[in-house]
């Protein structure tokens, strides 16, 4: 009862760490888990971001062939002209800061020239957003201020979008300033320039979208949500600017009502079409980036993300979405040392598992080795079961020296030395399984023998000498060829011709075993003390900055 018992003890403690792990792993926020459907629409975005750079190229040859044709016809009307400008700006405005500014030019001088107040206003309106875009909020501003809203016969579509535009110029501020005082300050201004755009303005999906700006910019979200989902039903997908903050803008209000399936829908949503339409503003794909990662801990996706966001700033010029990445990454530098850090307790977890299964197999063999001694009877027959042991070990020793001397076992053969002590469970319960048999026989002293033989071929100096003794037979001159890499004062003296620690280590990377993890379960170091063994032995290379790959060559 006594030696099954020690067997279930150990199975309970085990299995009080396994759970102990689990808990440890749900403690903080455990990552969600995201639903097919949004699945399915990550994956479509995948695609559409692998095709990113054509969308890119096809609407640049656009733009490039209508300003050529602009250009090349001069028969066209000013008022041909004009329409066609701001038909590509509308195009250009969130897709390049040098596009948009050329459009933007030649319909300040196209309305000019035709002498008409409502396009003088609607050109410098349309121009305020690039630069809004830019950052540039003072060249933004004064653009807004320099609009004459005396103009005779200015009809009310135009002075809807000015104010449109003015709001959404300041509600931008805001989130550029990032500091409370301000940012409330411009806020409220943006809201009051939003409602009186709803005065002028006949466009249900304008009007839907700016009443959800002004809900959410007061924390009222699920009034808010409503009003954005009924602007989406007005909303052309051609408007793709709108389109896309309607989308970004809705998701929001779900993230803050914590519906966060919703949410990431109408992120990807929204990233979708400034992908399709080839719109390099990085608002949405940041929100979705952002939440991919506080909420479904999606560490590909997310860095996958913020490259793109931070190429689409650069190429646009947006300094403040640069900015906002560069807030994200701490975050995502954090949760990468969170996960290593559970790695570590996880690895911490199954030494300790392992150390387990280790004293309750000596505990075993301890209690056999105790009744060894009150049994004398049966040495001829121990000596006989030893001889037999004997003729298998000269067996095994021949094999040995044929999977030395042969290059095509060698890999095999030092796979199989490496990972000996995955296989020590399994050898220990085989040799229980034996020794049992042996104790019905009453075959004691063979027994404590065989424990003695257990205990000398498992230790672990006995592995790594006969893994320093297989790697000399394969690089003999291993050792000088490693001293030679070294500045003198670091080299060994002459005439040893051992592994050392440090060497073991290098040894290893020249079989090809590279990762630090790996090395430090085959050689029983931590990971850091192999990290460290690398550095420090790097350090005292003649060139460091080729070591590794000169080690590699040795031999070869």
């Amino acid at each position: 009862m006594q030696y099954g018992g020690k067997q279930h003890i150990g199975v309970f403690i085990i299995i009080l760490l396994l759970v102990g792990a689990y808990f440890f792993l749900i403690r903080e926020d455990h990552p969600r888990e995201m639903g097919e459907q949004n699945r399915y629409e990550l994956e479509v975005l995948n695609s559409l971001i692998e095709k990113k750079l054509f969308f890119r190229d096809s609407l640049k040859h656009e733009m490039d062939s209508v300003m050529l044709q602009l250009h090349k016809n001069t028969d066209y009307s000013d008022e041909f002209r004009y329409y066609t400008n701001r038909r590509m700006l509308k195009k250009a405005q969130m897709f390049s800061y040098d596009y948009a500014s050329q459009f933007s030019h030649k319909m300040l001088i196209l309305s000019e020239k035709i002498g008409d107040g409502n396009l003088m206003a609607e050109s410098r309106i349309l121009s305020s957003f690039y630069l809004a875009q830019a950052c540039l909020f003072v060249e933004a501003l004064d653009t807004l201020k320099s609009v004459n809203l005396n103009f005779p016969n200015l009809n009310d579509s135009i002075l809807s979008l000015y104010y449109f535009y003015y709001g959404i110029t300041y509600q931008r501020l805001a989130v550029y300033v990032n500091d409370s005082v301000n940012a409330k300050k411009y806020n409220t201004l943006g809201i009051k320039l939003f409602q009186k755009s709803l005065q002028y303005s006949k466009d249900q999906g304008k009007n839907y979208f700016v009443l959800g700006r002004i809900y959410g910019r007061q924390e009222k979200y699920d009034v808010a949500q409503q009003y954005f989902e009924k602007a989406l039903t007005y909303i052309n997908k051609d408007d793709n600017i709108l389109y896309t903050l309607a989308n970004a803008s809705l998701g929001k209000c779900f993230k803050h009502q914590g519906k966060h399936e919703q949410a990431t829908r109408y992120y990807i949503e929204a990233t979708k079409n400034d992908i399709l339409n080839a719109q390099n503003s990085s608002i949405a794909i940041i929100d979705l980036t952002e939440h991919l990662f506080k909420q479904y801990h999606q560490t590909s996706n997310v860095s996958r993300y913020v490259n793109i966001a931070i190429k689409n700033g650069e190429y646009y010029g947006m300094r403040s979405q640069i900015t906002h990445i560069d807030k994200i990454i701490p975050d995502i530098t954090k949760e990468k040392s969170k996960q290593n850090r559970i790695l570590v307790f996880f690895l911490a977890t199954i030494a300790v598992i392992f150390l387990l299964l280790i004293y309750n197999l000596l505990s075993r063999f301890e209690k056999n080795k105790k009744l060894l001694k009150d049994y004398r009877l049966l040495k001829e027959k121990m000596e006989e079961e030893n001889n037999l042991l004997h003729v298998e070990n000269e067996k095994l020793s021949r094999t040995g020296m044929l999977l030395r001397d042969s290059n095509k076992l060698k890999d095999a053969y030092l796979g199989k030395l490496l990972e000996s002590n995955s296989e020590l469970t399994n050898m220990f319960e085989e040799f229980a399984i034996k020794a049992d048999q042996k104790l019905k026989k009453s075959q004691y002293e063979q027994v404590q023998k065989s424990i003695r033989e257990l205990q000398k071929n498992f230790s672990k100096k006995e592995q790594l000498d006969r893994f320093d003794e297989l790697f000399m037979s394969m690089f003999p001159t291993f050792v000088a060829d490693f001293n030679a890499l070294l500045m003198p004062e670091y080299r060994k003296q002459e005439g040893e011709s051992l592994l050392t620690p440090s060497m073991r280590i290098f040894a290893l990377i020249r079989l090809g075993i590279t990762s630090n993890q790996q090395i430090a379960r085959v050689l029983n170091y931590s990971y850091n003390t192999i990290l460290n063994y690398r550095v420090r032995v790097r350090a005292m290379a003649i060139n460091a900055d080729t070591f590794e790959q000169d080690i590699m060559k040795i031999g070869s």
